[in-house]
């Protein structure tokens, strides 16, 4: 499967499997375009990555919702 892989799916999956989570956030940091795109293409690829919301108050008070994404079992 992995040979497939582009390079910033290859990261996106070694993050994930080292046990790390990753946000959207995290991965535009990384240099990572379009994350829910990549997300969406190692889905379809047979990865079975979860999505985690968790609600927050950002920097300008405001309620917001973050996903956080890990490598389920």
């Amino acid at each position: 499967m992995e040979s497939k892989l582009s390079p910033q799916n290859q990261e996106i999956l070694a993050i994930l499997q080292s046990g790390k989570p990753l946000t959207v956030y995290e991965m535009h940091i990384m240099g990572i375009n379009g994350a829910t795109a990549r997300i969406r293409e190692l889905r379809d690829m047979g990865y079975n990555i979860v999505s985690n919301k968790r609600k927050h108050i950002n920097k300008h008070g405001r309620a917001v919702t973050t996903v956080i994404y890990t490598l389920g079992a």
